[in-house]
């Protein structure tokens, strides 16, 4: 509210800089209460339960309401003495979007809308966000594809670059592994491994052997619990049969040619000889398979890959690759169901790459 004094106009309190991202110190009050009460919140009947959200999920809550805060700020200061519920509204959505989209593509601004519902799903519970909700689907719909950057690919064709550089790098028998080629092999069968368990980046990089890599009698498996994947799904996956050999290479003379510190469980190590740490596995990754492939790829497209190789494999059967890229959601499923469905669908998974290429040899062969 305005006052006057005389013929002066004053504001009863100080208005924050405008700016596109409003700076947690300077939100209203009502915003920072709701904010920490729902980040505090550990309540299971919640929709995610703030405390238990990922670090990276409440960042990207925390940026989009200061995203929406900072528009206000610049463009109707005094929509800031309102109550955040009352606030949120379909009229200020609209000339958001239209904000955003001065600067943005359509589908960036679809992306901003969506984190927009889901942080006020999250601070304000009680209201129906049904609205908002729609708003981002049209934008979404209403938005351009993004073209692909380099030719569709399946799992196959990464399985063979990392079965490629792997057998390249085998030194003679006795002869001794070179730092060089122990990382040339170390990179083969990441990819290999990626061909087979599409697992996300975090989950990669984060891979310990005794935690991560078991052995269950004469068989290897990838375990990642609940707690450290982005839809708090457990997940497993089972080594196949065909990367064993080449894993117990790597486990017995690949890794220790690189390993400096005894005590590093990572699974993948650094030439500096530590682990490999997140913001460099993508990097590796992108580097060699698109240096050996001729076109940019990154680690997301290996899951794409899985993706496209059930689409063209098994096109009736297309919704297991949400089980095996772990798209479940756990507020629909228990634990228990979800761990079932991501082992049948990584045992299925190795059936149709092993089919693939055997009708990929019969045709080299005729």
């Amino acid at each position: 509210m305005v006052e006057r004094v005389g013929d002066k106009r004053i504001n009863p309190m100080p208005r924050p800089e405008p700016r596109l991202h409003l700076p947690y110190g300077q939100w209203p009050a009502a915003d920072r209460l709701l904010w920490e009460r729902t980040m505090a919140s550990d309540d299971p009947f919640g929709y995610a339960a703030g405390a238990r959200l990922a670090k990276a999920r409440q960042h990207n809550y925390l940026f989009a309401w200061r995203r929406f805060l900072g528009f206000l700020a610049i463009h109707e200061p005094e929509a800031l003495d309102i109550a955040p519920a009352e606030r949120l509204t379909i009229a200020r959505v609209r000339a958001f979007v239209s904000h955003l989209a001065e600067t943005n593509a359509p589908r960036s601004v679809a992306s901003g809308v969506h984190s927009l519902y889901l942080v006020a799903r999250e601070m304000l519970p009680e209201r129906d966000w049904t609205w908002l909700k729609t708003v981002k689907t049209r934008l979404y719909r209403a938005a351009p594809a993004f073209a692909p950057i380099g030719p569709v690919i399946t799992s196959l064709r990464l399985l063979e670059l990392g079965e490629q550089l792997m057998d390249e790098s085998k030194p003679t028998p006795g002869t001794a592994i070179s730092i060089r080629d122990a990382i040339r092999y170390r990179d083969g069968f990441m990819i290999a491994l990626l061909a087979f368990i599409p697992i996300r980046r975090k989950n990669l990089a984060a891979l310990e052997i005794g935690r991560h890599l078991v052995r269950e009698g004469d068989r290897w498996f990838v375990v990642i619990p609940r707690e450290e994947t982005k839809t708090r799904a457990p997940i497993e996956f089972r080594v196949p049969e065909l990367l064993e050999s080449y894993l117990d290479f790597y486990l017995e003379v690949v890794r220790p040619c690189l390993l400096r510190h005894p005590s590093c469980a990572a699974l993948w190590v650094s030439s500096q000889g530590g682990a490999i740490v997140y913001g460099a596995i993508g990097q590796i990754f992108s580097r060699v398979a698109t240096s050996r492939l001729g076109f940019h790829i990154t680690l997301h497209d290996a899951r794409d890959a899985a993706a496209t190789t059930w689409a063209i494999s098994a096109p009736d059967k297309i919704g297991v690759a949400r089980d095996l890229l772990a798209h479940a959601d756990l507020r629909t499923t228990t634990k228990y169901y979800n761990r079932a469905r991501g082992i049948e669908a990584s045992r299925a998974y190795r059936q149709v790459i092993a089919g693939m290429r055997r009708k990929q040899n019969r045709a080299r062969s005729s």
